[in-house]
C-alpha cells in the first residue's frame, strides 16, 4: 500500500479520529501484544528495521507525547505509547499514514519557519521516509543489542515534575497561585466534541497587591484536547509551561478577570460523562528580581465579516498598527471549523515588501498553538501587522456544521472567529524591581486590559453552548 496517496481529509480532524485509526491498525496487524521473541531479529540487508532506525525517529519526534506512564498533568496526553517495538509495530501502517499526510506530528507553521519557534514539531523528510519504508517492508525488528539501541525514553526527560500536596503534578514547580472553575464541570455523555468558555476563580494564592507573572501552566483534566487562555496561554498535548524570558513578565492585578476556552473530545454514550476540574498554575517573580519588560497581550479580533454560504475560499483581512517600538514574543491565530489557512505579515515603515511572520497553510481547529519565537522580534514604530484568513464554507469541508448558512463572527463553534492573539512588550527597559513601587501608568494599563478582557470574555461565555446543546447540534 502506498501511504503517500492517502487523502488528507481521511486523516485530519479530532483526536478520536486518530485514536480509532490507530486502534483499527493494531487490530489489522493482529491486535496481540507481541513479545520480542515473536518476531525474528534477522532482516533483509537493505531493509529498514526498528532498532537500526525507527526507534531513534520515534524518540526524536514522538515520545514527548506518546510515552508510557506520562507525567500526570491531566488528560492532555497522547492515547498510547510508542516507546517499544511492540507498541510501534502494531501501529506501523497507521504511523506511516499520518506522517505521510502531515497530520502527525501536529504543527501548523509552514516549513519555511523551521528554526523560528520554540518546541517546533517538524518531521524531517528522511525520518518520514524511514517510517513509511518500515511499514511497507513489514515492520521488522532488527538487532536489539545495546549497540543498535537508541537511548531510553527515561534518558530524554528534561523536566522533573513537582507533586503538590493535593496530588496534582506541576512541571514548572509548585505554583504561587492556583486558579480553576467555580465548580467542577460536567461533560455530559451525549457530547463528543464541546468547546465552552468557562470563567475561573482563584483557588489559592489570592493577591492583595499587583504582582509580576513569570510563568504559567495548565493542569488539564480528562478528555481535554486543548485549552486557550489569555492569562495562562495555550495548552496542548506535549506542551510544557509557558515561561517568559528572564526579566519579562505580565503585571497581574488583584481580582483580575480570568476565563479559559476548553475543548473536550471523548466517546459518546451511557457511562461516558466525565467531571473536569482543570486548574491553572501561576508563578510570580520573587521580591528583588529585576523587571525590564512588561508583557502584554492583544487578541486582535476582527468581527465585521460575513462568509457567504458555500464559499470555498473566502478571504478576510485585518490590520494592526504599532505606534511605538515593541518586541514580539508570540502569535496565536484562532478560527473555528471553517478556518482554512492564515498568514500573518509585517510591513515595516522603511521597507517596500511584507515579511511573513507566520504562515499556516492547512489550519486545523483541533490543534491550537501559540507560536513562541525563539528570540523576541523587534518591530519598529510605524509598522503594521496584516493578518489574512481564508475560510472554507463549502460542502467539501468535512467539518463544516452547515454549508448552506452565511457565517458571521461569534463565540459558538458553529459561528466563526478571526483572532490572532499576540504577546509583546515595549522595548524600553524599565529597571523595575519585583516587590518595589510600580508606576501608576502600568497599573492603569493592566486594569484597562483587564476590563477589555471582561467584556470580551463575557460575550464568549454568553455565547458558549451548553453541553446538551452542543450534542444536539452535532447529531443533526
Amino acid at each position: 500500500m502506498d501511504f503517500r496517496r492517502i487523502p488528507r481529509t481521511l486523516l485530519v480532524g479530532a483526536a478520536a479520529v486518530l485514536a480509532s485509526l490507530f486502534a483499527s491498525d493494531a487490530a489489522a496487524q493482529g491486535g496481540n501484544r507481541l513479545a520480542a521473541g515473536d518476531v525474528a531479529t534477522s532482516a533483509a540487508p537493505d531493509a529498514v528495521t526498528y532498532y537500526d532506525a525507527v526507534q531513534g525517529v520515534l524518540q526524536r519526534n514522538c515520545v514527548t507525547c506518546h510515552t508510557e506512564n506520562p507525567v500526570s498533568v491531566g488528560g492532555m496526553i497522547a492515547p498510547f505509547a510508542l516507546t517499544t517495538f511492540q507498541d510501534a509495530r502494531r501501529r506501523s501502517s497507521a504511523i506511516a499514514g499520518v506522517v505521510s499526510t502531515g497530520y502527525m506530528p501536529p504543527w501548523g507553521a509552514a516549513i519555511q519557519h523551521q528554526g523560528t519557534f520554540k518546541d517546533e514539531r517538524y518531521l524531517p523528510p528522511e525520518d518520514k521516509q524511514i517510517l513509511i519504508d518500515w511499514a511497507e517492508t513489514g515492520a521488522q525488528m532488527g538487532d536489539p543489542s545495546p549497540a543498535t539501541t537508541a537511548e531510553s525514553p527515561a534518558d530524554l526527560a528534561t523536566q522533573e515534575p513537582t507533586v503538590a500536596p493535593d496530588g496534582r503534578v506541576w512541571l514548572m514547580g509548585l505554583p504561587d497561585m492556583v486558579v480553576g472553575f467555580d465548580e467542577p464541570l460536567l461533560v455530559c455523555e451525549q457530547v463528543q466534541d464541546w468547546q465552552p468558555q468557562v470563567p475561573q476563580r482563584v483557588i489559592s494564592g489570592e493577591l492583595t497587591e499587583p504582582r509580576w507573572i513569570r510563568g504559567t501552566e495548565i493542569n488539564a483534566g480528562p478528555k481535554v484536547h486543548h485549552t486557550v487562555s489569555s492569562l495562562l496561554g495555550v495548552g496542548t498535548p506535549g506542551r510544557g509551561p509557558f515561561v517568559f524570558p528572564e526579566g519579562w513578565g505580565i503585571l497581574m492585578v488583584p481580582d483580575q478577570y480570568m476565563s479559559i476556552s476548553m475543548h473536550y473530545h471523548k466517546e459518546v454514550g451511557p457511562g461516558t460523562e466525565i467531571i473536569d476540574d482543570t486548574r491553572g498554575g501561576i508563578q510570580f517573580y520573587e521580591d528583588g528580581d529585576r523587571l525590564d519588560h512588561v508583557v502584554e497581550t492583544r487578541l486582535q479580533p476582527f468581527t465585521d465579516f460575513v462568509i457567504p454560504a458555500g464559499h470555498p475560499n473566502y478571504e478576510v483581512q485585518n490590520t494592526t498598527h504599532f505606534d511605538e517600538d515593541i518586541y514580539l514574543l508570540s502569535m496565536g491565530p484562532h478560527a473555528h471549523y471553517r478556518g482554512k489557512a492564515v498568514r500573518i505579515e509585517l510591513q515595516r515603515p522603511d521597507r517596500q515588501f511584507r515579511e511573513t511572520l507566520l504562515s499556516i497553510p492547512n489550519y486545523d481547529f483541533n490543534w491550537q498553538f501559540q507560536y513562541e519565537l525563539n528570540e523576541p522580534l523587534f518591530i519598529p514604530a510605524g509598522s503594521s501587522m496584516i493578518t489574512t484568513w481564508w475560510y472554507d464554507n463549502s460542502a467539501a469541508n468535512p467539518y463544516n456544521p452547515d454549508p448552506t448558512a452565511e457565517v458571521v463572527y461569534g463565540p459558538a463553534t458553529t459561528d466563526e472567529m478571526m483572532n490572532s492573539r499576540i504577546y509583546f512588550a515595549r522595548t524600553e527597559p524599565l529597571g523595575l524591581v519585583a516587590g518595589g513601587p510600580i508606576p501608576v501608568e502600568l497599573v492603569e494599563r493592566a486594569h484597562a486590559a483587564d476590563e477589555r478582557a471582561r467584556r470580551f470574555a463575557r460575550e464568549w461565555e454568553d455565547g458558549s453552548q451548553s453541553c446538551a446543546k452542543a450534542a444536539d447540534i452535532a447529531s443533526r
